[in-house]
């Protein structure tokens, strides 16, 4: 017996329920979001007793968002639960978000007793089924004293490769059962308690080839999404396009992996675009970063052009080459993948940042001169408030360590175009992986529980805060100091907007009642302002970042009027079709 046998404690019973709880502690589980039924109670009586933190949700939808803005911050896998049914079934749209944004998480679901399974049983359905393609993998605990090497298996799956959710289900009788777990057997996966687990690395060879062509090249770009985030690679991405002298432009998901104010940042590309889609029209190279050039990005797969040599650094394989073809595959994680590119590349850093020079400064002359256009809207009076107004106030008044977190719809275009990181990380959070309206709340959240003293300002609509009015009780019950802006236009607004620009103002469904959430806020407890002066913006927003102990509401009163409720090309006079999707 070896001597580490010989220091284990004695065997000890516990029912599942309890080590379960024990194995998220050891992994230094993030703080979990939930609401419980009787399939867990055994779980949520040793919550407690490890030393765990838990919070009851009011919805399992908003528990899945938190974890996922969490984990965003964070970089540990974020944790949800539910119960059996209905319970379980209301993780789906979380869960989509976090498997096609690449966030890792573990969402733990009671099941039936299975010895009386499929017997009609109270909520039954085939609920793991019905979420095996929201995650990456569904980890069914069928015998008691697996349980700890199942908990490891979830860990593990979430982290590694494109990290993402998984599934940990839990019947009754597991949950409630009772084994007596060896000692040796209770430990975690130290290597799994952060994602990415592991790092892989491109071929050398590809490497050589990438080198080659941007060696060659006069005006490449850098095109980087979620997954430089995802791998932690901000502080190599901003140095190796310092050191090469490549401007770099990111998808919402990537916005931050280089500061948005850098002399070689060119902003948002794709549908919307400040100056980088003209910028890669004109270019002669092309490096993607942990991006999956899907219909947004490309903008609707017209961009990039297809005569222009690409190379696409990819955690996962599957992505390279489905929406664009690659010249080049570079097939690993990101932050590993731009080392190992910046030192294939290294002998002639020098020369290639010399030659570039002027191109360097044409992207910050196009960039000015982009900023003089847009100043008018972005320094508009008018009332009620203009979303260019209120983007630019929170550019103003959002600190440097600051977290933006935009919900779907109106509130990501805008704040994606127009608001601007000051320091590369994930200051900016998008739920851009299924983009469904509902997240600001949620997501603020989390994200403040992951940021501490670091404030956190969510922006999100009326209709979305709507279908989430109920976790601002949440929040408050955690004392929890976020701000949250509602971009209030008494509207659906995104339909409405298309209804105008499509379909000639034939507005269906589209429009909400006219109401005050500063009111509502204070109803619950928590700080509500109203701002319908486009000048007391930052006084509002100044007011409630420095609400530490409460959740703080601001209800912006902007425009009603739905030709001015898109930031890009459709609130001009370009010619729009039937069928064209302006945003």
């Amino acid at each position: 017996m070896s001597e580490q046998n010989l220091s284990n404690k004695p065997p000890r019973t516990m029912s599942g329920g309890r080590a379960l709880a024990e194995m998220l502690k050891m992994h230094d589980a993030a703080p979990m979001f939930g609401m419980g039924g009787f399939q867990l109670l055994p779980f949520y009586d040793s919550i407690s007793d490890v030393g765990l933190m838990h919070t009851l949700i009011n919805d399992e939808r908003c528990g899945a968002f938190a974890a996922d803005a969490f984990a965003r911050v964070s970089g540990r896998p974020g944790v949800c639960d539910a119960t059996l049914g209905p319970g379980a079934t209301n993780l789906a749209t979380g869960l989509v978000e976090s498997l096609n944004a690449g966030v890792p998480m573990v969402a733990i679901t009671g099941n039936t007793n299975r010895d009386y399974s499929w017997k009609n049983m109270t909520q039954e359905s085939k609920q793991l089924e019905i979420l095996g393609p929201a995650v990456k993998e569904v980890v069914r605990v069928e015998a008691i004293q697996r349980l700890p090497e199942l908990v490891r298996r979830a860990y593990g799956v979430a982290t590694s490769g494109r990290a993402g959710p998984v599934l940990l289900d839990v019947p009754e009788d597991i949950a409630h059962g009772e084994y007596d777990f060896p000692e040796d057997d209770l430990y975690a996966d130290m290597n799994a308690i952060n994602a990415p687990a592991y790092r892989s690395r491109p071929a050398k060879d590809d490497l050589a080839r990438a080198a080659g062509l941007l060696a060659k090249a006069k005006r490449p770009v850098i095109l980087v999404g979620g997954g430089a985030h995802l791998s932690g690679a901000q502080a190599a991405l901003t140095a190796f396009a310092e050191t090469f002298n490549i401007p770099v432009a990111h998808t919402l998901s990537g916005k931050g992996s280089i500061p948005c104010n850098h002399a070689l940042a060119l902003g948002l590309f794709g549908r919307y675009s400040r100056i980088a889609n003209d910028i890669i029209e004109s270019s002669d190279c092309i490096l993607v970063i942990g991006c999956k050039m899907g219909e947004v990005a490309t903008k609707r797969y017209t961009l990039p052009p297809r005569h222009i040599p690409l190379i696409h650094l990819e955690i996962q394989a599957e992505e390279i080459g489905r929406c664009v073809a690659a010249d080049v595959p570079l097939w690993g994680d990101a932050k590993a993948g731009i080392e190992d590119l910046s030192a294939e590349m290294s002998d002639s850093a020098a020369s290639q940042h010399t030659a570039r020079g002027e191109y360097a400064a044409e992207v910050t002359t196009r960039m000015t001169n982009w900023r003089m256009e847009v100043q008018e809207r972005l320094t508009s009076n008018e009332q009620p408030v203009n979303m260019a107004r209120m983007c630019h106030e929170l550019n103003n008044t959002l600190p440097e360590d600051g977290i933006l977190v935009a919900d779907g719809g109106f509130a990501a275009h805008w704040t994606g175009l127009l608001c601007e990181t000051k320091a590369p990380g994930r200051h900016y959070i998008a739920n851009r992986g299924f983009a469904s309206i509902g997240y600001g709340l949620p997501g603020s959240m989390g994200a403040q529980l992951a940021a501490g003293d670091r404030p956190v300002v969510g922006v999100t609509g009326d209709g979305g805060f709507n279908m989430m009015i109920g976790e601002l009780e949440t929040a408050g019950r955690l004392n929890c100091g976020l701000t949250i802006l509602i971009v209030n236009n008494a509207a659906s607004g995104y339909v409405k907007a298309l209804q105008q620009a499509q379909f000639g103002g034939h507005f269906q469904s589209s429009d909400l009642r006219e109401m005050n959430y500063a009111n509502l806020a204070n109803e619950f407890g928590c700080q509500g302002i109203r701002v319908e002066d486009p000048n007391d913006l930052a006084g509002a927003i100044q007011t409630g970042m420095a609400e530490k102990g409460t959740p703080t509401v601001i209800d912006v009163v902007v425009t009603r009027d739905p030709k001015k409720m898109l930031p890009g090309v459709d609130n001009r006079t370009a010619p729009i079709k039937k069928g064209d999707r302006i945003a």
